[in-house]
C-alpha cells in the first residue's frame, strides 16, 4: 500500500480509526501544533521500537508524552515546584510548549529509555484533539521524518509522506497550528529551570508567568 492511500480525511470516522490503531499498537502520522508526528501507544514497547526503526533514530532517544487535558501532567510526573508547573500549564497548554519533569512509575521505561525524567505536552490541534477523544489514553509522539533530515523546518504532510509515509499504518490529514518552529522545551526537573529548545513560545513569555529563565531570545 502506498503512502497516499493511507491518508485519512479529518472526520469522526477517521478519528476513531486512527485512535483504535494507536491503542492496539499501530503507528499513525498525526498533526500536532508544530510537526506532523509519528503517534503511538507509549505502553507498547513494540510500537516504540517500530517508531525508532521508521525514523532510523537511535533507540536511546526518549519520546514525548502528550495528553488531552493540561492537568493530566500530575498523573505522569512529579515536580520540585508543582505550583510553577501548574502555572505554565495553565498559561500555555494546550499549545506548543513541552515540559521536562521527574517521571512517575506510570511512565513506560521504554518510552524514556530508562531515564529519570519525561517530556510532557498538551496540544491544541483540533484534528489531534478529535482523535484523542477516542484513545482514552495519552500518546507518545516524535516528528514524522527520517532522523536528521528535517532540521530547521517543520514536518508537513508532503515531507512526512515522502520520508516515512509508506512505513506507517495511517496518516491523519491535518496541519500545524500556525507555528514557525518546533515546540519550546523547558526543563523543570532540577533546581535550575532551563530552556532546552526555543520555539514560538519565547523566554519573555515564559518569564511573564514566572521570571526564572536566564536565556534571552
Amino acid at each position: 500500500m502506498n503512502a497516499q492511500s493511507k491518508v485519512l480525511e479529518a472526520n469522526e470516522a477517521s478519528f476513531r480509526t486512527a485512535a483504535e490503531c494507536i491503542v492496539n499498537g499501530g503507528i499513525v502520522i498525526a498533526p500536532s501544533d508544530t510537526n506532523l508526528a509519528l503517534t503511538l501507544n507509549p505502553w507498547k514497547d513494540e510500537a516504540i521500537e517500530r517508531a525508532f526503526a521508521i525514523k532510523n533514530r537511535p533507540a536511546t532517544s526518549a519520546l514525548t508524552l502528550f495528553f488531552l487535558e493540561p492537568d493530566e501532567w500530575k498523573e505522569y510526573a512529579d515536580a520540585p515546584d508543582p505550583g510553577l508547573v501548574q502555572a505554565f500549564a495553565e498559561a500555555f497548554w494546550p499549545g506548543p510548549l513541552n515540559m521536562i519533569l521527574p517521571r512517575k512509575s506510570t511512565i513506560s521505561d521504554r518510552m524514556v529509555c530508562g531515564g529519570a525524567t519525561v517530556s510532557l505536552g498538551c496540544l491544541s490541534n483540533p484534528v489531534w484533539r478529535g482523535m484523542m477523544k477516542y484513545t482514552n489514553m495519552p500518546v507518545a509522539m516524535t516528528s514524522a521524518n527520517l532522523s536528521g533530515q528535517a532540521d530547521g523546518v517543520l514536518v508537513d504532510l508532503d515531507l512526512s509522506l515522502r520520508q516515512v509515509g509508506d512505513k506507517v499504518d495511517y496518516v491523519l490529514k491535518g496541519e500545524a497550528q500556525g507555528t514557525t518552529k518546533s515546540s519550546t522545551i523547558i526543563d523543570l526537573s532540577g533546581t535550575e529551570p532551563r530552556i532546552t529548545r526555543y520555539g514560538d513560545v519565547t523566554a519573555a513569555q515564559l518569564n511573564a508567568i514566572a521570571p526564572i529563565f536566564k536565556e534571552i531570545v
